[in-house]
């Protein structure tokens, strides 16, 4: 029997510890932060936000003083900034997370697009700039009559990329980029077609690729309409990547990856995530991540048949060879409740209702992300606050109505601003 320690306070990190408590090997989990969702049953909140460099030694400390027996890594800031090296140096090694050194896969675009390159994993084509002059000339090098893409370098909480109708409409923009996240751009050929999300569990040699893939829906508005945000929803399995096409990822893009980090002597352990597109010439890579996806993790973890701690134990063991990860019949919807306002400035504090009788639909998991308890009051503490989630073995819009029927339980002062079209692609194909 052992504690789980979950760094992070979002709604991937819920969904995971979700999961983690299923296990019948697992007594608590730990979450270091949480938030107001994920206290109860086997969670604790810890008063340590652990994905502050300035808090590693104190996560440390608690995973010695508490004997953890696993400690799991949720969001991307604290890989980047070497938490996993930290805990390593510490003699802690039952982490799961990449070290630094391969985190940079999400952390440094300029990286990835090299990596990627050696590889001959497809992809964008595109040209690393360290100045707007550069990104000028780049522009109207790779801008055709559809536009082109704007990549921040660093990390941008899934807020760094700015697709642009025109060259003009690009150049326009980057006084604006580099004000928000720096002057080193990638300028990127501007692909066309559906994107779809592919994740792996990684051991540092082998990787494991769910078989389902997942649609997230980035712009805060129906129809993919305004500004990106880090996600409002999303779906399984997306249609547009059947088994052979997650089969293809896992071949050309998933185990390169892994195999290359292994030969640099900087070995992967950690979930993969490959954001995709499906083009005309086939699926070609968007982005890495070195986290599981947020929102995607809700409906994966629905789905996920596997019992979650067993196959992370064994990632950090370095023993997965041979093991694949298998998930239930049916489909997992999952639609964000958020702030009024968000991706700019939102209201806190909003007192939240609703929740117990969204849960208590069949099916139905309601995750928190941006939320917090204030003596037995649920406040609203972020802009994306919620992840109502539903699950079943039917079609998928039986799924998907579940869970806006959810949605519909739930409520603060002014209302939530969620999209009322997660998962219409599904109805497509």
């Amino acid at each position: 029997m052992a504690k789980v320690l979950l760094i992070g306070s979002g709604g991937r990190e819920h969904a995971l510890g979700w999961k983690l408590s299923q296990s019948e090997q697992v007594t608590e989990v730990h979450y270091a932060p949480g938030n107001g969702g994920t206290a109860g049953g086997k969670g604790r909140n810890i008063p340590i936000d652990g994905s502050k460099k300035e808090n590693f030694d104190a996560i440390a400390a608690w995973i010695q003083k508490e004997e953890i027996g696993l400690t799991v890594v949720g969001p991307e800031a604290p890989l980047a900034e070497g938490i996993v090296d930290f805990l390593h140096e510490k003699g802690i090694h039952d982490v799961f997370g990449p070290i630094q050194a391969a985190a940079r896969l999400e952390e440094d675009k300029f990286f990835s697009f090299d990596i990627m390159q050696e590889l001959g994993i497809p992809q964008a084509e595109g040209i690393k700039c360290h100045n707007i002059n550069e990104a000028i000339t780049a522009i109207k090098e790779q801008s055709s009559k559809d536009g082109v893409v704007i990549k921040a370098r660093g990390l941008t909480g899934g807020k760094g990329v700015k697709v642009c109708d025109s060259a003009q409409e690009a150049i326009d923009f980057l006084e604006e980029h580099k004000s928000r996240f720096g002057h080193e751009i990638l300028i990127s050929e501007r692909m066309f077609g559906q994107e779809f999300s592919v994740f792996g569990i990684c051991d540092g040699e082998d990787v494991l690729t769910l078989p389902v893939a997942f649609q997230d829906h980035k712009p805060v508005f129906d129809g993919d309409k305004g500004p990106n945000t880090g996600g409002m929803g999303a779906y399984g399995p997306a249609p547009i990547a059947p088994p052979e096409v997650i089969e293809e990822v896992h071949r050309r893009v998933m185990e390169p990856i892994v195999k290359a980090f292994a030969q640099r002597g900087t070995p992967y352990c950690g979930f993969l995530y490959a954001g995709m597109m499906m083009t005309e010439t086939g699926p070609r890579v968007i982005e890495f991540n070195v986290r599981f996806g947020d929102p995607e993790c809700q409906p994966a973890m629905m789905l996920l048949e596997d019992d979650l701690y067993d196959l992370l134990k064994k990632a950090t063991a370095g023993t997965l060879k041979g093991h694949a990860l298998r998930c239930r019949d049916g489909h997992a919807c999952c639609v964000v409740l958020a702030s009024k306002g968000y991706p700019g400035a939102v209201t806190k504090g909003l007192k939240i209702q609703g929740i117990e009788e969204a849960d208590a639909l069949d099916g139905v998991k309601v995750f928190h992300a941006g939320t917090c308890l204030e003596s037995t009051e649920l406040l609203t503490s972020g802009g994306r606050v919620l992840g109502v989630t539903s699950t079943g073995e039917g079609d998928f819009r039986s799924v998907q109505q579940q869970a806006y029927k959810a949605v519909a339980c739930i409520d603060t002062e002014g209302g939530f601003h969620f999209r009322r079209d997660i998962g219409a692609k599904a109805h497509t194909l």
